[in-house]
């Protein structure tokens, strides 16, 4: 891990989920999510002591335990608020939301893990314009929907925007094909309105080298994977059939760590294509099967 200095006085410590930073005049400071768990948190606050920099407050990008796990720990030492989307708020404020919008009831015990159900603060501002100002300064909310519900970036003063997961660094997309999706619509509309962006950082990956060919091997990530769920339902299928197709395919692993977070991505997509007319679906034998629309 370092700190890095972007520009001006924007900052970020590169842990592998990222957290952001911008220093204000009275060398308070802002942070862009919190790190993965305590630990980080722990680590943020000891490198931002040997700046003589304190926190002022967290703007989370989204609730993912990657991202707010740091939460509790930072506000508890700095009294720092917290700000948010209001529907990432929602999940900040009652963790066992996170486990439960993936298991749908009081989730098992596998679920109650750091990344689920996450030891958050109080999130004291659920963020409902698309401006945030601080001791005077402006920060530009960027609503980008897609990888969550809430997703947000938040834009510095220096304008660099921390996109948060709202793209996926190329390197990620080579290893992980099926990358957590819940709203496949809005990631199209937030990957147009990335067009219009400068600078961007991104919490897994860093700074973007080239914004156009990221953003576009984005759009092409997610127009590959709806035609490959479309082949896959020939016949008609589960959900967990296509998990299983898919995984005999090779297009990723299957692990009871990951196994809810991929049948929340493969609902996404066949949300997508349902809603567009591409996909029915019909009770069979005990099972909800889909099949692609002639």
């Amino acid at each position: 891990m370092r700190l890095r200095n972007i520009t001006g006085r924007t900052f970020a410590i590169e842990y592998p989920s990222a957290v952001g930073i911008y220093v204000l005049e009275d060398k308070s400071c802002i942070l862009i999510d919190s790190g993965a768990s305590e630990v980080y948190g722990r680590r943020t606050l000891k490198i931002l002591e040997a700046r003589g920099w304190h926190v002022a407050a967290i703007v989370n990008t989204h609730a993912h335990g990657d991202h707010s796990g740091g939460n509790k720990y930072i506000q508890d030492a700095s009294g720092c608020r917290i700000y948010t989307s209001s529907l990432e708020a929602a999940y900040l404020n009652h963790p066992v939301l996170a486990a439960y919008s993936l298991y749908h009831s009081v989730p098992m015990q596998a679920l109650k893990s750091k990344y689920y159900t996450v030891p958050s603060g109080t999130v004291n501002t659920p963020l409902k314009h698309n401006l945030l100002e601080l001791q005077g300064e402006k920060f530009t909310v960027w609503n980008l929907p897609g990888h969550s519900l809430g997703h947000i970036g938040i834009e510095t003063p220096d304008k660099v925007l921390f996109a948060g997961d709202s793209l996926i660094e190329e390197r990620i997309i080579s290893k992980h094909s099926f990358p957590h999706l819940e709203d496949v619509e809005s990631q199209f509309r937030s990957l147009e309105l990335l067009k219009k962006s400068g600078i961007i950082y991104l919490s897994h990956g860093g700074l973007v080298e080239n914004n156009d060919v990221i953003i576009e091997s984005n759009h092409e990530l997610i127009i590959n994977n709806l035609a490959l769920v479309e082949e896959v339902i020939k016949g008609g299928c589960s959900r967990e059939d296509i998990i299983r197709k898919l995984a005999d395919n090779n297009m990723f692993a299957v692990k009871e760590y990951n196994y809810f977070r991929l049948m929340t991505t493969i609902a996404a997509y066949l949300a997508f294509l349902h809603n567009n007319g591409r996909v029915g679906m019909a009770v069979q034998g005990g099972s909800l099967l889909f099949y692609p629309n002639k």
